[in-house]
């Protein structure tokens, strides 16, 4: 993902991506993507199919916004899993 961010001119985000196992992998997606240089993400599954998806979206959106790290978006969603 990194050579794609460099590669490009414009601001990348992450779209969508697989049905994953915990929220913990998607806010570890999310994360991972930020921290290589993505501006941000369009996700639709992994929110709308979690138990919570207001609580899911206040923490990928502190992940983006915040800078927050995985633990805190965790804290946010009100979920360790």
């Amino acid at each position: 993902f990194r050579e794609v961010v460099r590669g490009c001119h414009v601001p990348i985000i992450i779209a969508g991506g697989p049905k994953v196992e915990t929220a913990k992998d998607v806010l570890q997606m999310v994360h991972g993507s930020l921290k290589a240089g993505g501006a941000g993400l369009s996700i639709g599954r992994n929110v709308f199919q979690h138990e919570n998806p207001t609580n899911m979206v206040r923490a990928l959106s502190a992940l983006v916004h915040k800078s927050a790290s995985v633990e805190q978006a965790l804290k946010i969603l009100g979920d360790s899993k």
